[in-house]
């Protein structure tokens, strides 16, 4: 009886072990939030009926297909459109993604999230913009490839900052370029 006690904690030991390695691979999972679901670019456009030259050096010209879409609003007309900054991300299907499209400032932020499943070519976002440290909007928009959502932004240096949030691709679809 007594072999027996001083046997348990071995027996005890080898049993823990044993089952450590056997669980270790259950922890391992794919976790399909973190699929990506798309690509969302978000774009920050100047706008302005003035000189464009106050808004500093650097800005490049918007693309035709960026100023044909701007041409269709019609409650934001500019005769003058410059980039100021573009980040594209993945759109992952159960997380709260974060653009930063001017890459040295934290003044323009948006926080996008599926809140959907993806259906002809389109997908609903909890969509989110913030200035600085202040959430500035909030909306639920459906966004489909091609078709930019456009957020008419704070006055800057004698114009308007655009902000422009536009389904890229969808997994399985063909990229909106």
């Amino acid at each position: 009886m007594r072999l027996i006690l001083q046997s348990l904690p071995c027996i005890f030991l080898a049993i823990v072990c044993s089952l450590s390695a056997q669980t270790s691979d259950v922890g391992v999972t794919n976790d399909v939030g973190a699929e990506s679901v798309g690509e969302l670019k978000v774009s920050v456009f100047y706008g302005t009926n003035g000189d464009v030259a106050q808004a500093g050096e650097g800005l490049t010209a918007l693309s035709a297909k960026q100023v044909e879409h701007l041409k269709k609003l019609k409650k934001i007309k500019f005769s003058h459109y410059k980039v100021v900054g573009e980040d594209s991300q993945q759109l992952l299907r159960s997380y709260e993604n974060w653009a930063k499209p001017l890459k040295q400032s934290k003044q323009i932020l948006i926080s996008f999230q599926p809140s959907g499943e993806v259906v002809d070519r389109s997908v609903k976002l909890d969509l989110e913009f913030w200035q600085k440290d202040k959430k500035i909007m909030k909306n639920a928009p459906v966004l489909s490839i091609g078709k930019p959502l456009f957020i008419l932004g704070p006055e800057w240096r004698g114009g308007r900052l655009i902000i422009a949030v536009e389904l890229m691709s969808l997994v399985g679809e063909a990229s909106a370029e």
